[in-house]
């Protein structure tokens, strides 16, 4: 086999290795895990705070009654121990004594008693995970993206990629973009070095986002879009592939759901401070606990504050972002909990439109600087303010019947100032550029009621779903521009020029309304779980464009859409399993020429296996797969049509999935990835000069993907406290123009980390961390995206960050 063929097979390589090796650590024989000694390193803390963080640690359940901690303090616990005698040690002056029932369930009493009273049990939550809370760690066992009940990820028959909220520290992200970049088979769809927004695909398609389940809106010509800010976040959660049965209208990429950080009944308290490269200074702090005695009100007030500069030249980067929420649980089957946020960003962004000449090749003048700007400064600007607010309703009726009702309402307002070029002279030097201006708002509201029904049927055992679900989506677009009169060297800039008046060219109301009744049965018969779901929607649209409101219509389409899987849960934890998968979106906004874009309709086959070997904290997934989406929509090359979409008909992905996770041991993570993407334009339209994309592979879907992330920190020794994280991703070459005339290299990026817990030097800094993050360690210049031959984007450069965080 030639070298040519062989380098794009090593990180295939490279990731299987580390997989398997992975697993079979994890696998090995472990310890019951009531007799398994621990290393624990917990500061001095109120006594409900310890007792979590030990159940959290141990995974062992913790049942007492609130009010016999209530109050109370708990030394520091360090050292090598059990669960038992990390308890035994935390309670000392407490007056409380340890017991433990003959199934190994830990009870706290008090000392004289007779027997363990528990009144008004607690049981620790944190302890096990659930599908919305939070995980120590990488690995994620439990997720209700998939099937929209707290289910087990091996019992899920399509690929549930998760993303921690302890990953997305450990790595330094910034954003969500950062966050799955070592996710297999997702890429940032048009480069990394944008601060605006987070557009992201999966297997070759493009991904939509929900917010706790909730549809955020995605306007005409991406304009009104919601960024969310990750350190608001528990967990970022990837389902790939069509999940229309569930969530109505969606692309076949499947959506990425961001679960928010939820109230807790434990006390935290964690405060950050953040500095590091382009002159950034960060601010941030996470508060939660129970509000009443009766331990039936908890908040949690999470929020961030941020002042930088750019990558680029004139660039800056502002953000102001405060997320409270509150439960309330006035009995152990009711719960109301109240999510919100609100964000106000303002950006010159990094994400500059270079010619490809002077960016992705060096022409006759050599490539530009990766801090060049070539818009005007003074005329420049992004800004957006955004807001949500919602809740979920939970009641269970009895033993078999509960009901939830999640109501959300999300808004963005987006005001987008920019000077983008539309010609460049035979001398590849001066830029005749346009002033434009374009004002988005978007809003959806949207109302999720289902019912839940666990019971058995003979041999079966049932978990139903039966629910409908509303959604309304409301956008307006408005878009002016006019000319410069002097175009500008690009090598050598001239800003002040005065701005041309802006005529107005878009004037564009929609109004999106759906309705969706869906039912869902995950059947189980002895380690068989065979899932079936099915939906009908009905949506109606009405659009109204044309800068007099001229040009109104009307649209409504219904369509099924459903799910079959099947999965074997073997008892070494082992889950081969199989499913199909359709979706179905009508598309929002038009071509250049003002026609609307025809739905999009997708399908997926999927093979894989899951593999959780028990009594490990790891978590494998190797899936196969097949999908097809029809209408699929790519940018315009035209450089004359910048910001619209055109249909290439028919688009078909074959593709194979790796990702693992494992804490090898107590001290030591483990992320390994790859995908094999084989994509291809099956079906497409001449365009008016006669050129046909039939057979082009698709934008921005390269061939071969693969990471590593390993993280160590130092248990004993004069370090101890200190570690170390290293990373690298590599991504193949891919093109950036449907024309696949614009072919962008490969490349292979490194990441780091340093990390220390400064309570090991000293017990006055119990609680307080160090951590410097390196992204694009070796400063690699690369082009992340090119869409034609004027829009070509550097890739992120390195971005160094010292973060102090602060917990009690």
């Amino acid at each position: 086999m030639s070298p040519r063929y062989l380098f794009p097979l090593a990180p295939l390589c490279l990731a299987l290795a580390c997989s398997f090796a992975a697993s079979a650590t994890a696998a090995a024989p472990q310890a019951d895990s009531r007799q398994l000694a621990l290393e624990f390193d917990l500061p001095a803390a109120s006594l409900a705070v310890t007792l979590d963080q030990i159940a959290r640690q141990s995974s062992r359940t913790i049942v007492y009654a609130p009010e016999l901690a209530r109050g109370l303090s708990a030394p520091a616990v360090r050292g090598h121990m059990t669960a038992e005698q990390a308890i035994t040690h935390a309670l000392s002056g407490t007056g409380l004594i340890l017991l433990v029932t003959p199934g190994g369930i830990l009870t706290l009493d008090r000392q004289g008693t007779d027997q363990v009273n528990l009144g008004e049990v607690m049981i620790d939550a944190t302890a096990g995970e659930t599908a919305w809370g939070p995980v120590a760690g990488y690995v994620a066992t439990r997720s209700a993206t998939g099937s929209k009940s707290d289910t087990a990820l091996l019992e899920i028959p399509q690929t549930v990629n998760v993303v921690t909220h302890g990953q997305v520290q450990a790595q330094g992200a910034q954003n969500v973009t950062e966050a799955v970049r070592y996710t297999p088979g997702v890429i940032a769809s048009f480069g990394d070095s944008d601060s605006r927004n987070d557009v992201l695909q999966s297997r070759g398609f493009f991904l939509r986002y929900n917010l706790n389940g909730s549809r955020l809106p995605y306007g005409a010509y991406s304009a009104a879009m919601m960024r969310i800010e990750p350190y608001g976040l528990e967990r970022i959660e990837v389902l790939k592939g069509p999940a229309s049965v569930l969530y109505g209208q969606n692309t076949p990429g499947g959506l990425a759901n961001l679960i928010s950080k939820r109230p807790t009944f434990s006390q935290l308290h964690e405060i950050q401070l953040q500095a590091g490269s382009n002159d950034r200074a960060q601010g941030a702090l996470d508060l939660g606990g129970g509000l009443d005695d009766e331990g039936t009100l908890a908040y949690r007030l999470t929020g961030l504050w941020r002042d930088s500069q750019g990558e680029v030249d004139h660039g800056y980067d502002k953000r102001t972002f405060i997320a409270p929420a509150l439960t309330w649980q006035p009995s152990e089957d009711t719960r109301l909990t109240f999510l919100s946020h609100y964000q106000k960003d303002k950006n010159i962004s990094d994400y500059v439109a270079l010619p490809a000449s002077a960016s992705l090749h060096a022409g006759p003048n050599g490539r530009l600087p990766r801090s060049s700007y070539l818009g005007e400064p003074g005329f420049d600007g992004y800004e957006r303010e955004q807001f949500s607010l919602g809740y979920l309703l939970e009641h269970r009726l009895n033993d078999v019947w509960s009901v939830q009702q999640n109501l959300q309402v999300n808004s963005a307002r987006v005001d987008n100032r920019a000077s983008p070029g539309y010609l460049l002279s035979a001398d590849g030097r001066q830029l005749s550029r346009v002033a434009s201006r374009g004002e988005g708002q978007a809003r959806s509201v949207t109302v999720d009621t289902f019912a839940q029904a666990d019971f058995t049927t003979g041999p079966l055992g049932h978990t139903l779903l039966m629910g409908v679900d509303y959604l309304s989506l409301k956008d307006n677009y408005q878009f002016a521009s006019g000319l410069y009169t002097t175009p500008l060297d690009i090598y050598a800039p001239r800003y002040g020029q005065a701005v041309p008046d802006l005529i107005p060219r878009i004037d564009y109301h929609q109004h999106r309304e759906q309705t969706g009744l869906y039912l869902q049965d995950q059947i189980r018969l002895d380690n068989w779980v065979l899932t079936l779901g099915a939906r009908q929607d009905w949506v109606s649209t009405r659009n109204e464009s044309g800068l007099d409101g001229e040009n109104r219509s009307k649209q409504r389409e219904n369509k099924p859409t459903g799910r079959i899987g099947l999965a074997y849960l073997f008892d070494n934890g082992l889950a081969p399993y199989l499913s199909y998968s359709t979706s179905f979106e009508p598309l929002d906004g038009t071509d250049f020429s003002g026609r609307p874009f025809k739905p999009m309709t997708g399908d997926q086959y999927e093979i894989g296996v899951k593999y959780q070997p028990p009594g490990s904290n790891s978590f494998v997934t190797l899936s196969a797969f097949e999908l097809t989406q029809e209408n699929i929509t790519t940018p315009d090359p035209d450089p004359t049509h910048v910001g619209f979409n055109v249909q290439t008909g028919e688009a078909r992905v074959r593709g194979l999935e790796i990702d693992a996770k494992a804490s090898l041991h107590e001290r030591l993570d483990l992320l390994a990835s790859y995908a094999y993407m084989d994509s291809k334009v099956t079906k497409a339209n001449a365009a008016a000069n006669g050129a046909n994309l039939e057979g082009n592979e698709l934008v921005q879907v390269p061939a071969h993907q693969a990471s590593l992330w390993l993280d160590h920190t130092l248990g004993e020794g004069p370090l101890q406290g200190a570690g170390a994280g290293f990373g690298a991703r590599y991504m193949s070459k891919a093109y950036g123009d449907a024309a696949n005339t614009l072919e962008m290299p490969g490349r292979t990026l490194f990441d780091a980390s340093l990390h220390y817990d400064l309570g090991k030097a000293d017990t006055r800094l119990d609680g307080t961390e160090l951590r410097l993050s390196a992204n694009n360690l070796f400063d690699k210049r690369y082009v992340g995206f090119c869409q034609n031959a004027l829009q070509c984007y550097y890739g992120q450069r390195r971005t160094l960050l010292a973060t102090l965080t602060y917990r009690w």
